[in-house]
């Protein structure tokens, strides 16, 4: 009985020499790791994959009911911090307050086609989140889980972007000092999109599909003003069906500049890691 009380013993000091550093710098996210690596084994992809690829520039997109029905549900759940936000939707009068799209912001005005679809109507893991904004905006979904890990690590409660300027902070975020801009699993941040406010922080499903539909617009050759700027040399010049360049363009505002190609590098890398299907994730 003394044995198993010192190897009880031993195994707890060594899970506080391994946790507490991590509890004092207040990183709540690499915790949750770490537990979920002892309790939980990683999946495979086909446990987890509703097949959802790119599709090219002017394809009929799936509806969103349909995309609902294709989802590959399964009961896997990395991110147990999400579950109210995953649970949430944006009301209609929510909905019916997003800002159009169009020349005043340098999209193409078909681009509105894609805003009026918006609804962020999807409940479910973020995982199925995922594949359900993958499928209703035709982009591979590892594509989006790369970009979620560059993002947010998958966590919607994830804040960035802080700023001392209170014209950038969304309402009721003001510390004293400054704010975050930047919420949730795509990073989708005040100052650019003030009408997505509040959604984009309490509805998983929604900051996914509005990113999206933000980056389908640009892969469709409709964000126009990106042709005013010229790429860093040896890139092409803006133009539809490339969906890197426009990731690029989510993260920067612009078509291949520095900024964006180091975006684009730091995706490309979560790609091909695939960190979700690696034990801890």
């Amino acid at each position: 009985m003394r044995k198993v009380i010192m190897v009880l013993l031993t195994i707890l000091l060594l899970l506080c020499i391994v946790l507490l550093p991590i509890i004092i710098t207040h990183r709540p996210h690499a915790l949750w790791s770490i537990i979920a690596s002892i309790y939980s084994s990683p999946p495979s992809a086909s446990s987890i994959e509703g097949g959802f690829t790119t599709l090219p520039p002017g394809s009929a997109l799936p509806g969103e009911q349909e995309c609902a029905a294709r989802v590959h549900r399964s009961s896997w759940e990395p991110r147990t911090d999400n579950t109210t936000a995953n649970h949430s939707v944006p009301t209609s009068q929510q909905v019916a307050q997003l800002a159009p799209w169009g020349p005043a912001i340098g999209v193409d005005p078909k681009a509105d086609t894609l805003r009026r679809q918006i609804t962020g109507n999807f409940t479910g893991t973020t995982n199925e989140i995922i594949q359900w904004a993958a499928c209703k905006w035709g982009i591979d979904e590892n594509i989006v889980r790369a970009e979620a890990i560059a993002e947010s690590y998958w966590h919607q409660d994830q804040r960035g972007d802080y700023t001392n300027n209170r014209a950038d902070c969304p309402p009721g975020t003001w510390d004293g000092s400054g704010c975050y801009q930047s919420y949730g699993l795509l990073q989708l941040k005040y100052s650019a999109f003030q009408s997505t406010w509040p959604m984009s922080r309490d509805d998983t499903a929604f900051n996914a599909e509005y990113v999206y539909a933000v980056i389908r617009t640009c892969y469709e050759g409709w964000t126009t003003y990106l042709a005013d700027f010229p790429p860093v040399a040896g890139y092409p010049p803006y133009h539809a069906g490339d969906i890197w360049g426009c990731l690029g363009r989510w993260y920067s505002g612009r078509w291949y500049n520095q900024g964006a190609i180091n975006y684009i590098n730091t995706v490309k890398s979560d790609l091909a890691a695939k960190a979700w299907l690696q034990a801890g994730f």
